[in-house]
């Protein structure tokens, strides 16, 4: 089987006319922002936006943790930014539980009155909870399980509050974007095998149920809006 990526390099599903970039974080912000980014449009295009286990801030707005796919009609002129967080970065930083903004866009004045910058609070804050990241490259709850020492019924109450999501769907959420970001390879079938799933159609209705769409619908939907470009390179 092959060891999961850093569950941070997510996939990003753009397309033509649509301009999309990442930028690092100073080292010392590092453990708690993922990116920095921008996107600009300039024809329309659907964007369909997956499941990574962050929370992002934009223009002022916490946009909490996606349970499920989410598909964004984007107009030309349209530009934006943001910071992503790591997972459980939100919940270390500002001390909000992670679990009351599932799926959800809140201005952050609603929810931390006269907040500092992320740099400021950085300095006192603690870092992430380290079970968001290890369940995200788990490939079980049992593996996370005997590896971190906590009962299911402990990780899941220490993953909710820190991220939203309990360990089963981080885990399928990290599987998920590592399988996207891989692409097909050899096969769809023999994928599902290197990255622990019982075979091609438990990884297309895994995937499916997060995504919106199987593996196969994704990887045409971005070759007939980008010819040539294998969805091994769709990536933020």
């Amino acid at each position: 089987m092959r060891a999961l990526p850093d569950p941070f390099r997510v996939v990003f599903l753009g397309g033509p006319g649509v301009s999309y970039n990442e930028y690092a974080p100073p080292p010392a912000l590092a453990p708690w922002i993922a990116a920095y980014w921008n996107i600009q449009v300039s024809e329309p295009f659907a964007l369909r936006v997956l499941p990574d286990g962050c929370i992002d801030l934009i223009d002022g707005d916490v946009i909490g943790p996606f349970s499920r796919a989410l598909v964004v009609g984007l107009k030309a002129g349209d530009r934006g930014s943001g910071i992503r967080l790591r997972p459980g970065a939100f919940t270390a930083l500002f001390g909000f539980a992670a679990s009351e903004l599932v799926d959800a866009r809140v201005p952050l004045v609603d929810l931390v009155k006269c907040s500092p910058s992320i740099d400021a609070l950085a300095r006192d804050a603690p870092t992430p909870d380290p079970l968001a990241e290890a369940a995200m490259r788990s490939r079980s709850i049992q593996d996370l399980q005997r590896e971190s020492g906590y009962s299911e019924r402990q990780l899941r109450r220490r993953l909710v509050a820190a991220t939203g999501h309990g360990p089963k769907r981080l885990s399928r959420i990290g599987r998920m974007q590592a399988v996207l970001s891989a692409g097909r390879g050899e096969s769809w079938a023999r994928t599902a095998t290197e990255y622990g799933y019982f075979d091609e159609a438990h990884l297309a209705n895994d995937i499916r149920r997060l995504a919106g769409a199987t593996p196969h619908m994704i990887e045409m939907a971005v070759s007939s809006k980008t010819p040539g470009r294998p969805l091994a390179r769709i990536r933020a």
